[in-house]
């Protein structure tokens, strides 16, 4: 049975003019500052949608956001106008698909598939090859197209996952590929919108440079000192608490190549940045006001891959957790954030961290922690052998009341591998030696 709603879609008002009022409605109010997002009637057994109400009619989000930037286009598009009503959509329903869908939508309809052939015939849209038509077979483009454009791909940047990057570079290659320069620019200057003072710093020992477009951060110092360290730590706090990408790079460099002691770690700048930071006790504090204010979860740092790929926050995470055991908290916290899809690293900084403190009233927390916050833990000898004491089982005993079955599994098969988990085949709750 189809769904009887009551809610209006953009094809309603195509089919139907008489439903403009409606919608135009609905664009004033958020342009005027008084439209407020709601949810569609609630109907038994059917989900409800964020919209928008006028005069009793409700327009589902996304509907507004495809009928506006349509009927902008035929009525002539202006750059600025179509970016503040974006931004004041936005603001109202966060960067979600209502937001973003129908804007990906309008770059393909408009840019893409006007002036690009797509070679493949496959179906399979992952295998996508889109080429440029010649000058004589593309349609002609209005200017204030590009930079809408690269706003709609700077949006994606700055509040989307970090997997919405991948949308973010079509956009700037299709804009590039049509003659404009603006890609271009943006590498080099960022999207305008953050205060220049935010994103450069330059002296005669530390230099800074943020790009909220293509998410990087590049930090050099000539010379190792706390107050360099402090200074890049500052400008990176100043970032994060502005609207600068969740997900982004961080290119370090600096005389001493020092890094923690933990194997398998990748040797990158952002890794030896907050290896040599924890050197200066003083520096605690503005290390984990960094680390708290990257942590997120689903966000990474862009320039780590595959196995290596992690959480923005991690490097200073793990170079605090291991300077003093205070910080394990800070370390809990992080592990319950990690994306136990992707995250990968932590399997191999948690022996080094338990061979370190043991397991006390402080690490046996983080180290349930760290069982869940991955697919797998590996057993490692170092458990078992800082286990193997009456205080440490006691504690972990004790542990097991706020503890599921699966991180519990995935806890004895840490310490004392598959035979501590599987019996005849079967799953069994292991009783501990104490």
């Amino acid at each position: 049975m189809g769904n009887p709603r009551d809610y209006l879609i953009f094809e309603d008002v195509y089919k139907n003019v008489e439903l403009t009022s409606h919608f135009e409605g609905c664009v004033n109010q958020i342009l005027d500052g008084t439209a407020r997002l709601s949810k569609t009637r609630a109907r038994h057994e059917y989900p409800r949608y964020p919209c928008f109400r006028h005069e009793g009619k409700e327009i589902l989000a996304s509907a507004l956001m495809e009928y506006y930037l349509k009927r902008h286009v035929k009525l002539g598009f202006h750059y600025e106008n179509a970016r503040d009503f974006c931004e004041r959509f936005r603001r109202l329903t966060g960067f979600s698909f209502d937001f973003r869908y129908p804007l990906e939508q309008w770059v393909h309809r408009c840019l893409r598939d006007p002036n690009f052939t797509n070679e493949n015939t496959s179906g399979t849209s992952w295998k996508d090859k889109w080429l440029l038509k010649p000058a004589e077979d593309r349609d002609f483009i209005p200017l204030d197209f590009m930079p809408f454009a690269c706003y709609i791909a700077t949006c994606h940047m700055k509040y989307g996952a970090s997997c919405h990057s991948l949308q973010a570079k079509e956009i700037f290659d299709i804009v590039a590929a049509l003659g404009s320069d603006l890609p271009a620019k943006m590498k080099k200057n960022g999207s305008g919108t953050l205060p220049r003072d935010m994103t450069e710093y330059k002296s005669e020992k530390v230099f800074c440079k943020a790009n909220d477009a293509f998410a990087t951060v590049k930090i050099a110092f000539k010379s190792e000192s706390e107050g360099n360290y402090a200074t890049a730590l500052r400008f990176l706090h100043r970032l994060l608490e502005a609207e600068f990408p969740r997900s982004y790079s961080i290119d370090f460099r600096s005389p001493d190549k020092n890094f923690l002691p933990v194997k398998g770690l990748p040797k990158k700048g952002v890794h030896q940045m907050f290896a040599n930071a924890v050197r200066y006790p003083a520096l605690y504090p503005d290390v984990e006001r960094y680390a708290r204010l990257a942590m997120k979860e689903y966000e990474l740092y862009v320039n780590l891959q595959n196995e290596a790929c992690v959480m923005p926050g991690t490097f200073a995470v793990f170079a605090l957790a291991l300077a003093d055991v205070r910080y394990a908290p800070l370390l809990r916290d992080y592990l319950d954030l990690c994306d136990d899809e992707h995250s990968h690293l932590q399997g191999k900084f948690l022996p080094v961290y338990i061979e370190k403190f043991g397991f006390t009233d402080d690490t046996v927390g983080v180290f349930l922690a760290g069982a869940g916050s991955m697919q797998t833990l590996p057993p490692n000898k170092i458990y078992a052998t800082a286990i193997a004491n009456e205080e440490s089982l006691r504690l972990l005993a004790n542990s097991k009341r706020d503890c599921d079955e699966y991180v519990w599994q995935a806890v004895l098969y840490a310490l004392w591998g598959k035979d501590a988990v599987y019996e005849n085949g079967k799953i069994h709750n292991k009783r501990l030696p104490i």
